[in-house]
């Protein structure tokens, strides 16, 4: 090599799914993570919070803290202790300051969100490339969904974005958001009430489509139905979004999939499985959500839900 020649490190290609929660982010993170050049991460942004903050668990079992993948990405962005608990606080708020669901306006009207921290960017892009550093991959998946953060890692140095904008029938969704699911400590998962998600589901997917729609190179729209009905052929499409080879897709037949551990920081309990897995579309909504609130869903996600190919169903 030449003296004086600087090389520039290529880009890390980070896949983002983006929509709303309960979606089936987590599993289609952990599936696009089996592909050989995936790294999958799980809600990043969640890391501060409910990994580190919390004593969370990592997708393999181990803590965040001591899991023998994210202790070295840790070190290499924070030095040898690894981040200071006041550090871990900080972050965790400047997270929360890119996820508010009021800032979906600021950014139709400024492009930006108006609280985006330099600090925080910088320290996402740190902790991104050093997630592709030290798993030896590629493309880095993020699961964390809020548009505004999308935004934010569109703008960071050193990354190319790929999205994809992954949708559900809002009554799954909402049905998944009223139901209480086993979890505890930093996997506990909350619920909402039916006119919020109905209401959070329009402007998340409204907002993932403005945003990225435009430019059918580094978007992809896929239904959380298609996925489960054809995995195969989702996957394939998904990764080459990425630019990334899926000659060996992690399937047992048409329906079941051999997961091996992840190491997923934040992300539905779900993502702690590995082993083999059927996949199953979940229909229990459709018998389960109480009337009044299904028709207080259908009738405040008309008409995007129909734009989906969510019709009434019955």
């Amino acid at each position: 090599m030449a003296v004086g020649v600087q090389v520039t490190p290529a880009p890390v290609i980070v896949l983002h799914i983006a929509g709303t929660g309960r979606s089936g982010s987590t599993l289609f993170g952990s599936l696009l993570g089996q592909l050989g050049d995936c790294f999958d991460v799980g809600e990043l942004g969640y890391l501060w919070d409910r990994g580190l903050r919390q004593d969370g668990r990592c997708g393999c079992g181990s803590p965040v803290r001591t899991c023998p993948v994210w202790q070295p990405i840790l070190r290499e962005v924070f030095g040898p202790a690894g981040p200071s608990e006041a550090e871990v606080a900080r972050l965790a708020v400047l997270h929360r300051a890119t996820a508010r669901g009021r800032d979906v306006a600021t950014l139709w009207l400024r492009g930006r969100i108006q609280s985006e921290s330099p600090e925080y960017r910088d320290i996402l892009a740190r902790l991104i490339r050093a997630a592709a550093s030290v798993s030896g991959r590629r493309v880095v998946v993020d699961s964390t969904k809020p548009v505004s953060y999308g935004r934010l890692l569109d703008d960071l140095p050193g990354i190319e974005l790929r999205v994809i904008h992954l949708v559900r029938d809002p009554r799954a969704v909402a049905w998944s958001w009223l139901r209480h699911k086993p979890g505890t400590g930093a996997d506990t998962m909350s619920t909402r009430p039916a006119l919020t998600t109905a209401i959070m589901w329009n402007l998340g997917n409204l907002a993932a489509m403005g945003s990225w729609a435009g430019d059918p190179r580094r978007y992809l729209l896929i239904r959380y139905e298609d996925l489960i009905g054809d995995p195969a052929r989702w996957l394939r499409a998904a990764a080459a979004l990425a630019g990334v080879d899926a000659d060996e897709l992690p399937l047992v037949g048409d329906s079941t999939v051999k997961m091996s551990p992840t190491h997923t920081v934040a992300g539905n309990v779900a993502r702690h499985q590995s082993g083999e897995i059927e996949l199953r579309l979940d229909t229990e909504w459709s018998r389960a959500l109480p009337r009044a609130q299904r028709v207080l869903v259908e009738c405040a996600t008309y008409p995007l839900r129909n734009r989906y190919g969510y019709g009434r169903a019955r």
